[in-house]
């Protein structure tokens, strides 16, 4: 039954998401999206939705009226009204007099012929996107699994985002100071207008995301690429191909949490693809009779909708915007300076900035100061966390101090010439391609892109038109903007800043070197079709992306199992759902650590494990709720560990944690990693709740070290023990195993129990 419950709690977010993303604005928008293609309609939900959704939540909480009464009016009166329109359009088609003598027969027929027109629809599509579509569901089943395995956040960094969006619940925005904002407002729109929880939404959203993720990759690479079905290999591969980089490894585990970053990931390629088309238009406009100057089109409009959510939402991806729409950029840079490009898409780019910072602005003027994230952003620029992750840290051979003695500065001796060179021969085992991909596949990656370079520079040199230069056109931006991701991850250990730090850049980089790496594979297929019938090239390709899957597995090449980090049991996760779905209302306290105060906002009351073991101690005590009930964990975990998940091996490998844990474990020293069904916990006993809790700067260490969870777990585990032994038929199992017990006591809330007894 805890399966099916989270099972449905993912298809409540599945059908939220969809609701909002794409029927809201198919609807609301519907005549503007009339006869446009599936690309516009689809680019325009998924930004222009986010867009809207952050300016009017955030607009409505500076003028101090963001109420959910208020959002429901704006979103369903809208919708109602844009729905009654177009019924009312539909029903004026319809002969009413034949209407009045429909019989259950007729009208039998009828909903069957509606039901062939809708299969006539969906079939085309099926037929040209199946193959797309089984590689997304695989994409979400992957990213989705592991919030299946553990059923609680995996991320520190949620319980702070969060806290935001209950900022939002109760009117407040930017609550943790200024902060682009716009997933947050997504997902406060969820729970107003369809009673979602945030908890579920956190929880799962992501994974449901990543489809949209990887159909903005698609439609940038199907305008890049000749063959239609090479799109589809470059998303398999990122798919299927397991990493051997920490870095890697940290940002592909992103992509299953729902984080701001990750959630506007996709406008980076829709940015690029929106500029590549624009940069093609040739089109004027007439305005105001007469014809303008500049080339004004629609898909400037998406391009400048995509950078404004990019903004909104994460500052790093609006980097990443920048970076991976330069190459493109800089092989038609004199097309750019011409006033006819230039001036549109320099109002463009001011009005999506000014569209995102607006709001931002206007809290700054109002005295709410910066997110404290916004100086880690900044400090982590100079570099020195990822420098101090990569070096080794190895001991100096003898006679070898005096070469190797400063690693760190003989590093930034590099100069990026130098570093240029040893990136294609391989001088440097550790830095350019070998860093991000190992030796031997980073010398596959390097001939694969020699190659794409010799065929790009022939081309272009013998050919100046036809078939094969009209493949190759995209390609040498491709080529460009992969190696602009080699050089941004090498960037610190260069001296130079580190742009987007922890490896973020992952994902738009990672694809295009892949991309790079199907350029001979595109040009292939491009060639075959003009010998080849279509439908044997389609049974080619579907055998070639199940190939890419089984030569992964066959090889020891495929992708592992991602992590989680583990800062409490399941069974807990499972406890806190019950007392929620069979409790009322504020009628109970949970007595845990910090972790279970989102699972019940607005529900019951929450006490800290630590206060409830301090003030045990002291002379009196008490919780006024008529429950309470307190969890321990009989085997205390090691906090925030990162726990490896372990599934069937069609769907993942366990191959993760040593590379991972090698390197991360300097950025971690106190922290640890475990592999599924294992975990590091260590064992709660008497001799442990007669210890003292240490004393730290920051309480919240006392949860996080092991010793001090150990000694407060053993407390607290000894004290249900003692109040067992006082009051033997109020105290209550409510749910146990061998890692995890939850007692429970009812009280009248009249004359409360004395919690204080004096175990110290």
């Amino acid at each position: 039954m805890d399966t099916w419950y989270w099972i449905f709690e993912y298809g409540k977010v599945f059908c939220g998401y969809v609701f909002l993303m794409f029927l809201w604005p198919s609807v609301v928008f519907c005549g503007h999206l009339r006869e446009k293609t599936k690309t516009y309609r689809f680019s325009f939900c998924v930004t222009v939705q986010i867009v809207l959704i952050n300016t009017v939540v955030l607009t409505l909480g500076l003028f101090h009226i963001l109420h959910r009464f208020f959002v429901l009016f704006l979103f369903y009166g809208v919708f109602a009204l844009a729905l009654v329109q177009k019924l009312r359009q539909h029903l004026t088609s319809i002969d009413l007099e034949k209407l009045k003598v429909y019989r259950l027969s007729t009208i039998r027929i009828r909903v069957k012929e509606y039901v062939s027109e809708i299969w006539r629809r969906v079939y085309p599509l099926l037929r040209e996107y199946g193959l797309l579509l089984a590689v997304i569901v695989y994409g979400m089943l992957y990213f989705s699994y592991g919030a299946f395995q553990v059923r609680a956040y995996g991320y520190g960094d949620l319980y702070a985002h969060h806290d935001w969006i209950n900022g939002l619940l109760e009117g407040r925005i930017f609550s943790g100071g200024v902060y682009p904002a716009a997933m947050h407002c997504f997902i406060y729109c969820m729970n107003s207008l369809l009673g979602i929880r945030v908890y579920s939404i956190l929880l799962f959203m992501q994974g449901i995301h990543t489809a949209v993720l990887f159909i903005s990759v698609y439609i940038l690479l199907r305008k890049i690429f000749y063959y239609k079905y090479t799109p589809v290999f470059v998303i398999m591969l990122f798919l299927t191909l397991d990493l051997v980089n920490a870095d890697q490894i940290q940002s592909m585990f992103r992509l299953q949490i729902t984080l701001p970053q990750e959630f506007c990931l996709h406008t980076v390629f829709l940015c690029a693809f929106y500029l590549i088309v624009y940069l093609k238009n040739t089109d004027f406009i007439f305005w105001r009779d007469r014809l303008s100057k500049c080339h004004w089109d629609r898909n400037l409009f998406l391009f400048m909708m995509s950078l404004a959510a990019a903004v909104m939402t994460h500052f790093h991806t609006t980097i990443m915007v920048f970076l991976i729409c330069v190459p493109f950029a800089a092989f038609v840079w004199k097309k750019i300076l011409r006033r006819e490009y230039l001036i549109p898409l320099t109002a463009a780019v001011l009005c999506s900035c000014l569209i995102a910072a607006a709001p931002m602005a206007a809290a700054l003027a109002a005295g709410i100061p910066w997110n404290s994230s916004i100086n880690w952003a900044v400090n982590a620029m100079s570099g020195e966390e990822s420098r101090s992750l990569r070096e080794e840290k190895e001991l100096p051979k003898e006679g070898e101090e005096t070469e190797q003695a400063n690693p760190q500065m003989e590093r930034k001796e590099i100069s990026i010439t130098a570093f240029i060179i040893n990136l294609f021969i391989g001088g440097y085992e550790k830095s350019g391609y070998a860093a991000l991909y190992g030796r031997g596949r980073g010398n596959w990656i390097i001939f694969f892109t020699m190659l794409a370079v010799i065929y790009c520079w022939q081309v272009h040199r013998k050919l100046r038109g036809g078939f094969l230069n009209d493949i190759c056109s995209l390609y040498p931006p491709v080529i460009l903007a992969s190696f602009v991701y080699v050089l941004v991850y090498e960037a610190p250990m260069l001296g130079l800043p580190d742009l987007i730090p922890e490896g973020r850049f992952f994902v738009p980089g990672h694809m295009m070197v892949l991309a790079v790496t199907m350029i001979p594979v595109d040009v292939l297929f491009s060639i075959l079709e003009l010998f080849c019938r279509k439908c044997i090239l389609k049974v080619v390709s579907a055998l070639s992306v199940l190939g890419i899957y089984g030569g992964a597995l066959l090889m020891g090449n495929y992708r592992g199992f991602l992590f989680y980090e583990l800062v409490k049991y399941s069974s807990a996760v499972s406890v806190t759902e019950s007392i929620v779905d069979t409790f009322p209302r504020h009628s109970y306290t949970i007595v845990s650590p910090t972790d279970e105060i989102y699972s019940i906002i607005g529900q019951g009351w929450h006490e800290e494990l630590l206060t409830f073991v301090e003030k045990c101690e002291s002379e009196e005590y008490t919780l006024p709720s008529e429950y309470v009930f307190v969890y321990v964990e009989k085997k205390p975990l090691l906090y925030a560990q990162c726990h490896f998940h372990q599934g069937p091996s069609w769907l993942g490998s366990e191959k993760y944690q040593e590379p991972y844990w090698n390197i991360y474990s300097k950025k971690y020293p106190d922290g640890g990693a475990s592999q599924s069904p294992e975990v590091i916990a260590s064992e709660t006993s008497e001799k442990e709740a007669e210890k003292k809790i240490p004393e730290y700067t920051n309480p919240w260490l006392k949860y996080t070290k092991l010793g001090s969870r150990t000694i407060l777990e053993s407390k607290a585990y000894e004290w249900c023990r003692h109040f067992s032994e006082l009051y033997p038929f109020e105290m209550n199992v409510y749910y146990e195993d061998e890692d995890f017990v939850c007692y429970y006591f009812r009280q009248d809330t009249a004359s409360l129990y004395n919690l204080a007894l004096g175990m110290e």
